[in-house]
């Protein structure tokens, strides 16, 4: 059917359509945030809670105490550890890299380029801590975490490609370090091992009440940023419904 050369029918499935894809975004969008508020953010805060109520590691005495799976957490000094890379003092660190977008046959005349860090990886070896006065070997670990203030260290790509980063533009291929150095006061999470080490989940650059502090403010910005996506919902939908009934 046709009114004044427009097809009405197929403005009304046109509509509809654009209706559906708000609301299964706005739908999605609620879910999301109801998940990370009341899921990943309490399931944070039973952690936070859960560490600050861990007993204080002291000495080695009550690390050898420990049984072997028992959690740890204890704060000392890095001391007596080789650098990973040559020329950066990084004993533990994770690496991110620069990665630019490159021109297609179809965007050439752009001169702007965009890029992103992407992970690379994290690299947690084998360490020596100084708890009070006396050694506690940490165990190589692939899959622990390096938090807190962590010291920065840009190495620059030599790609011909570049996108802008704070200020300055940045070859594709560089590499951001960021990690400890040895000397640095640390905070472990981590579980006895059989052999007597401690195999290190967490690793914070800090003592302990502010690693509790960063575990609490983490719960509060999941909530937070959960929050706002479910309140952002309602509005998405509203104004979507507006937009598809009064566009032309």
């Amino acid at each position: 059917m046709r009114l004044l050369g427009f097809d009405l029918l197929s403005s009304v499935h046109r509509r509809i359509r654009s209706i559906l894809a708000v609301a299964a975004i706005a739908v999605l969008c609620l879910l999301c945030g109801g998940l990370m508020a009341f899921g990943f953010a309490t399931a944070q805060a039973i952690q936070a809670y859960r560490i600050s109520r861990m007993p204080v590691t002291e000495d080695i005495a009550q690390v050898a105490a420990a049984e072997t799976g028992e959690e740890l957490l204890f704060t000392g000094v890095l001391q007596d550890n080789v650098p990973l890379v040559e020329g950066l003092d990084f004993v533990a660190c994770a690496v991110e890299e620069w990665k630019v977008s490159r021109p297609s046959d179809d965007t050439r005349g752009s001169s702007e380029l965009s890029g992103h860090w992407e992970n690379a990886e994290t690299v947690i070896p084998a360490l020596t801590l100084e708890l009070n006065g006396q050694p506690v070997s940490l165990e190589e670990t692939r899959s622990g975490r390096l938090s807190g203030n962590l010291h920065i260290q840009i190495v620059k790509g030599d790609s011909p490609y570049q996108a802008a980063y704070e200020g300055e533009r940045l070859p594709d291929g560089t590499r951001r370090y960021r990690g400890l150095y040895d000397g640095d006061l640390i905070t472990v999470l981590g579980k006895k091992a059989a052999n007597g080490s401690v195999l290190p989940g967490h690793l914070f650059a800090g003592n302990r009440p502010a690693f509790e502090a960063s575990q609490r403010k983490m719960a509060s910005g999941l909530f937070i940023f959960g929050f706002c996506m479910m309140a952002f919902a309602p509005m998405l939908l509203l104004g979507g419904v507006l937009w598809a009934l009064l566009r032309k």
